[in-house]
Order: C-alpha cells, then structure tokens, then sequence
C-alpha cells in the first residue's frame, strides 16, 4: 500500500464498510494535507489484528479536521458482539495523559503547583521508608522523575477512600533513585498525583476526570465506573494459552480502583483517544472552542523533564506524555495495557494528526500498533516511522559484560544479569524464570532476544550510574527502574 493507492481509494470509497465511521470536529490551526483511502485503512486494521491473533481492535485517525474510525474482530467472542467504533476498551497506561491533564487543570486555577513538595497536599504524609523524608514534586511524580518505585497494585477496596488507602501503603517503599535524577516509570507516582488533585479538591478522581477532562472535551465513548459501562458496548479481554493459541478469555475485569489514576478503570473508545489528542492540538481547546486547559498547560505538557536511558519507545518523558522523534518530526503519546485491553495513542502538533490503536488481547497491543503505524504514519501522515529493532537486525556492539552482571530489584521484581562467555544474560527471579540473552546495542543499552523479556512490546533495555568500581547502580527493564541489590 502507497500513498497514491491510498488516495485512489479514498476517491473510489462512495460507501464505506459498517465497521467504519468519520467524525467532524473543528479544525486545528493549519491541519495537514491528508487524504484517506478508508477501506484501505479498514483492511490495514483487519489484516494487522488477524495476523496478531487478536479477538477485536479499533483504530481511529484525526486528520486536523475528522475523526476516522475503524473497527474490527468481536468485543465478546463467546457471544459474537462485534467491535464497532464505540466500543469501549481497557486503555491502561493511556490513563497516564488523562490524570496529567487534570492536575494541569487545577494547576491551571492555581489549586495545585508543579514545583510544591507533594507532600504539602497530602497532609505531610510519606511517601516512602526513607529517613528523613524525600521530597517529591507534582511535576518529578508526572514526568516519570520522581524516583518513586513504581508500587504494588495493592486492592484497596472499591469505596471513595481506596487511592488515598494505597497512597498510605507506599510509605514502606524506599525510593529507587534521588528525586529529579534519572528516569524510573512509576504507577505509585501518578496514583499519587491524582490522590494530590483528589485531596485538595474533596472529591473522587473520577469525578474529577470527568468534570474536568471527559465533560468538556465531548468524551461521549469514556467511562470509569462498571455501572457507567452498561451503558456503552465494552470489550473483554482475551489471553493466548498454549492449550488455546486462539485466546480464553480473561476471567477478571481489571485491576483496582485504589490505582485508578494509573490505568486502572478509564475505558474508552480508539475515537475518544484521538479526540482527547486534539486538545493538545488546539492549544487546550475543545472541538467546540472551549478552553480546557490554558496554552501555558500544554507547553508545559509538551516540554521534556527527563531523558531516557532506553530509546524505542520514546527518547524524552514530559509533564504527562512521553517525547520522541520520527522523521525528524516530535511525536508525543503514551501506552498502556492492563489485564483486559491494551492502546497506544501518538500525536504531531506539526502535523495536527494523531492515531490510536486498541485490542483486547493485551499481549499483542504493542505489535497491533506498531504494525499499523509502520503503515499509517509514512502512507497518511507523511511521517517516517524507523524500523524497530528486531534481534535478528541488529548489529551487537562490544561491551564490557562485569559492568552490568549481579541483581537488580523494585517491589516485586528481582533480575540477575549474569555472563555466558561473551554474552550477557537476563534472568528475572520472580515467577517463570523468563531468560533472555542482552544484544549490546552500545551506551549502556541492550535489546532482548526474548521479546517476551520486555512483555513483548519490544522495548530496548538500559542500565546507568557507576558504583565506584565501574558497576552499573540501575537497570531500566524497557521503562521500569530497579536499584543494584547484588
């Protein structure tokens, strides 16, 4: 599929497959020059999640003027519900962007500051074991800089008082990492963000999301609370068993309220994503014209706090979105996949466009995206994507292997790195013994032989620091910290 095919298509497409939907929004500013050919976009989209074995996906792709839907596969495989655009999916991590954008909105009112210990809105609780206390700010716990571990997933209830329950938790947890040093990803971190907004607010955070985010924003394909969801078509999720490569599904719906802010609960529609992205793209407006957040939110937003040691998903973290670079274009977004959905959402100011992808196999939510991006972004966009590395396409680079062998740990992860001849291997010792050889791709970084290494989303991982003896303090496994321990 070409650009010009493309377009031949989209001029050819008088009536268009039931599974897909065009939208009309306000216009950005300048929006690009995009034509679509949909029924390829629509097959593009099928014949990705067919090869993935995935149950259902969506796609959906703002052009600076219309929203693009499509859909594919089945929402409830047992009960042959199709996917169609308005169902909602388990977005995950994706959350992340939504949690930012409402501390940027009390920012905004002067309710909340970024650069205020955190812990001045949390009744100077801890936030972690450490003596004397360590201060955190709203804008390290955002931008992934805080050193906060990235925290249990702790059940906490499922009343009003579970975030601020699992935010108490954490203060048995020692940091990973002085705050404003380095990158460590951290879930902790932004449930303790939205416990912040919570807090000086005196309501849930999920109101919060929706007075704040969802409401003016026009999010009508978004919901948090089971009792919102029967009013939508919602997709379960799926796993691939070696006794059905085909996916059961998975027997829980997600995972707890007391992390909700993290990408716990939020479900959206692939619509709303791109949606939600047009607000970056409109300096903080809705496609109505009302100011949700002010420019000076989405500068911040949009401003890089930290580098990363890692660089395939991204190269910098901002106040909310990661930042990376394709075809010399800056490209914001963010991912997540929890027990019942994965999604990755990418947006280009320059450009005005933006895409989301959602499956409910949440092992093949990164692959899905990257296979239809591969497409997308340089057919559509005219954004070249690189290629992602792929063990067998890299060029291993010499390195020093003692710099990084001994044990690495976070809450509930432990991993030896360990020398076989003039390799360096991986071996995490928490649940199945997963083993993976480390290609050396240089600077500290490696690319796992073993995608399932990096729960196949095929991330690079890093280590950084020196203990005196040249040993490396910290391993970054894709984007979780974890401190030397051995």
């Amino acid at each position: 599929m070409n650009r010009r095919s493309l377009l031949k298509a989209g001029a050819a497409a008088a009536a268009l497959p039931i599974v897909a939907s065009a939208r009309q929004l306000a216009a950005i500013a300048a929006p690009p020059q995009v034509a679509f050919g949909r029924r390829d976009l629509q097959q593009l989209l099928a014949e990705s999640a067919e090869s993935l074995g995935i149950v259902g996906a969506q796609l959906a792709v703002f052009d600076g003027e219309a929203v693009h839907e499509f859909a594919t596969g089945l929402a409830i495989r047992e009960r042959n519900l199709a996917v169609t655009p308005d169902t909602l999916f388990q977005i995950g991590s994706t959350t992340k962007v939504f949690n930012a954008a409402v501390v940027m909105a009390l920012v905004d009112e002067g309710t909340l500051d970024l650069d205020e210990p955190v812990a001045s809105y949390l009744d100077g609780a801890p936030l972690t074991s450490d003596v004397p206390p360590v201060d955190m700010t709203l804008r390290q716990l955002l931008s992934m800089s805080s050193g906060l571990d990235n925290g249990p997933y702790t059940d906490h209830g499922r009343g009003d008082d579970a975030l601020g329950r699992y935010v108490a938790s954490l203060a048995e947890l020692p940091v990973i990492f002085d705050p404003g040093t380095a990158y460590g990803y951290s879930n902790a971190g932004t449930a303790v963000a939205g416990f912040a907004a919570q807090s000086v607010m005196g309501k849930n955070w999920e109101t919060l999301l929706s007075e704040r985010i969802l409401q003016p924003l026009g999010l009508e394909h978004s919901a948090t609370f089971p009792e919102d969801l029967l009013y939508h078509p919602v997709a379960l999720g799926y796993s691939p068993t070696p006794a059905n490569p085909e996916g059961e599904r998975v027997p829980f719906w997600g995972l707890p309220r007391s992390i909700a802010p993290a990408g716990a609960t939020l479900c959206c529609s692939a619509g709303d994503l791109v949606r939600f992205a047009g607000m970056f793209l409109r300096d903080g407006r809705a496609a109505d014209g009302q100011q949700v957040l002010s420019e000076e939110a989405i500068e911040t937003m949009h401003t890089p706090e930290i580098d990363m040691p890692t660089r395939i998903i991204a190269q910098r973290w901002c106040t909310g979105p990661y930042w990376k670079r394709w075809g010399g274009e800056v490209i914001y977004g963010h991912s997540g996949t929890n027990s019942g959905g994965s999604s990755l959402l990418l947006w280009c100011p320059n450009r005005g466009v933006a895409a989301a992808t959602i499956a409910n196999v949440p092992s093949q939510g990164y692959p899905l995206a990257d296979k239809v991006f591969d497409t997308l972004f340089p057919e559509v966009f005219g954004i070249d994507k690189p290629e992602t590395p792929k063990p067998d396409t890299v060029t291993p680079q010499e390195v020093e292997v003692e710099r990084y062998v001994g044990q690495f740990e976070a809450f509930g992860s432990l991993f030896s790195f360990f020398a076989d001849g003039d390799r360096l291997m991986a071996r995490s010792e928490v649940g199945n013994g997963l083993e993976s050889e480390l290609i050396p791709l240089g600077g500290d970084r490696f690319l796992p032989r073993n995608p399932a290494m990096g729960g196949n989303r095929g991330w690079d991982v890093a280590f950084w620091g020196d203990d005196g003896s040249g040993r490396a303090t910290h391993y970054l496994n894709g984007v979780f910290a974890m401190r030397r321990s051995g």
